[in-house]
C-alpha cells in the first residue's frame, strides 16, 4: 500500500512539472520573439480613472497628484476617488489634491463591490470612452495614460501596465515583492503578449474600454476580481495586453502578517476562480479551442503547481522513508527537488530583475533608484516563493472569508 502510494505521488509530481513547464517554455519563447509596438493614437480616449480606497487619508493624495500631472489633456481624463465607507479624512483629502469623490456609505465586501460600484456610476454618466483602475496608494508616471491611450486606440480592449514597488527598499518583504512584480512584468506579461497570448492583470493600473464591459457592469464575486476579470475576459475572446510605457508603482507589505494575510487572500482567490470557471472554460474550449485561453488557466495554476510539486515530493519522501527503504535516497530525491525550485527561484528572479528598470518619468521622485531592490531579496527570493506555496495550501483549509485592506502609509524610502 505504501509503495503503491508512493508511486501514486511520483506520477502526480511528474504530472504538475507539466504545468510548470508550460510556463517555463513560454517565458523562453516570448523573450526571442519581437514586439509590435502600437502606433501614436491620434484619438485621445477620455478616461475615467477610479482610484478605490478605505481609510486611505496618509496615502490618496498621491495617486490623484501624479494622475493630473499625466502628460494627457486634461478634459480627457478626470481622477476619481472612490471612498468606500472611509471614517477618517480620505475624501476631504481627495478633494483638496484635486479628485472628484464619489463617497459609497452602503455596506460591502471589498475592493470588487466598491469597484463595481464605481463602474456603473462611470459608464451611466456616459461621459468616459474607457476606464482605468488604481488604488489609493499608487504612483502613476506621467506617460501612464499616453501610453494606455495608445494601446487601446490600436485594438485592445483591456490592457495592463508595468508594475513597480514604490518602497522596494524598505526591508526584505517588500523587496520580494518588488522581485515578484519583475517576474510578472517580464516572464509572464511581456512574453505573453508578444507571443499573441494573454496578460494577467494584477489588481491595479489597468484600463479597459467601456465596450469591453458585458453589459456595461463589472461582474465579479471572487476575493481576486483582478485575476476573474482576466478569466472572464479570456472567455469572451479578449485577451489582456501588456504596456510596458504604461509604468506606475504601489506601497507593498512591510510585515510578516499583512504579507500572510495579503498571500492568503490572493490563493483563495485564485481557488475561487478555478473553482467557478474551470467548467466554462471547458465548455468554452471545446466550443472555440485556442492556445491563448489553454494558457489563460495554465498560467493561474502555474504558482499552485509548485505548491502541489513541493507536496507531492514531501509526501513521497514520507512514503519511502516509512516503508522500510532507509532515509538515504529518499532525502536525496526530496532534497534534490528543493534545491532544484530554490535554484529557479533565484535564476529568475535575477534575471527579471536585470529586465526591470522603470524608464518612465515620475515627477521628482528618482525611480531608477527607488523602485529597484537590493540584492538580498533577489538571492532569498525562494523564501518568499516556498511562503507563497504555503498559502496556496492552507488555503485550501482555511480559505480567507473576507476580504481585509493592507494599512499605507509612507514607507518608501
Amino acid at each position: 500500500m505504501t509503495e503503491a502510494a508512493a508511486i501514486v505521488f511520483e506520477w502526480l509530481c511528474a504530472e504538475l512539472c507539466v504545468v510548470f513547464a508550460w510556463s517555463s517554455l513560454v517565458a523562453a519563447a516570448g523573450l526571442l520573439a519581437p514586439r509590435r509596438k502600437p502606433p501614436k493614437a491620434a484619438r485621445k480616449l477620455r478616461f475615467a480613472i477610479l482610484v478605490c480606497a478605505r481609510n486611505e487619508e496618509h496615502v490618496v493624495a498621491r495617486p490623484v497628484e501624479s494622475i493630473l500631472a499625466a502628460d494627457y489633456p486634461a478634459e480627457a481624463r478626470e481622477a476619481i476617488v472612490l471612498a468606500d465607507n472611509c471614517t477618517d479624512g480620505t475624501a476631504a483629502t481627495a478633494r483638496a489634491a484635486g479628485a472628484t469623490v464619489w463617497e459609497k456609505t452602503t455596506p460591502g465586501s471589498g475592493k470588487g463591490d466598491v469597484l463595481a460600484w464605481g463602474v456603473e456610476k462611470a459608464v451611466a454618466s456616459g461621459k468616459f470612452d474607457a476606464i482605468a483602475v488604481f488604488d489609493a496608494d499608487n504612483t502613476v508616471s506621467r506617460g501612464w495614460l499616453k501610453a494606455m491611450n495608445d494601446t487601446l486606440c490600436s485594438g485592445e480592449e483591456v490592457a495592463t501596465g508595468r508594475r513597480f514597488a514604490s518602497n522596494a527598499r524598505h526591508n526584505a518583504i517588500s523587496g520580494w515583492y518588488a522581485v515578484y512584480w519583475s517576474v510578472m512584468n517580464e516572464l509572464s506579461n511581456k512574453v505573453r503578449t508578444r507571443l499573441g497570448l494573454s496578460g494577467k492583470l494584477t489588481g491595479t493600473g489597468f484600463a479597459f474600454l467601456v465596450s469591453a464591459l458585458k453589459d456595461g457592469k463589472w461582474q465579479t464575486r471572487t476575493l481576486t476580481e483582478d485575476v476573474e476579470f482576466t478569466v472572464q475576459c479570456n472567455l469572451a475572446g479578449k485577451r489582456i495586453g501588456y504596456v510596458p510605457e504604461a509604468e506606475y508603482a504601489d506601497e507593498q507589505p512591510i510585515d510578516a502578517r499583512h504579507m500572510w494575510r495579503q498571500l492568503c487572500r490572493w490563493a483563495t482567490g485564485c481557488w475561487q476562480v478555478a473553482r467557478f470557471y474551470f467548467a466554462p472554460w471547458i465548455k468554452t474550449m471545446a466550443k472555440r479551442p485556442s492556445l491563448r485561453l489553454f494558457d489563460c488557466f495554465f498560467a493561474i495554476l502555474t504558482g499552485m503547481s509548485v505548491a502541489f510539486i513541493l507536496l507531492s515530493d514531501f509526501l513521497m519522501f514520507a512514503f519511502r522513508l516509512f516503508s522500510g527503504d532507509g532515509a538515504e535516497r529518499p532525502a536525496a530525491v526530496f532534497g534534490g527537488v528543493l534545491a532544484f525550485v530554490c535554484a529557479a527561484g533565484i535564476v529568475t528572479a535575477a534575471a527579471a530583475c536585470a529586465m526591470s528598470a522603470p524608464s518612465g518619468d515620475f515627477g521628482e521622485i528618482p525611480a531608477a533608484k527607488r523602485f529597484r531592490t537590493t540584492i538580498l531579496p533577489v538571492v532569498s527570493f525562494p523564501v518568499f516563493s516556498l511562503i507563497l506555496s504555503a498559502t496556496v495550501l492552507w488555503s485550501l483549509v482555511r480559505p480567507t472569508r473576507r476580504w481585509r485592506p493592507i494599512p499605507h502609509g509612507d514607507t518608501a524610502v
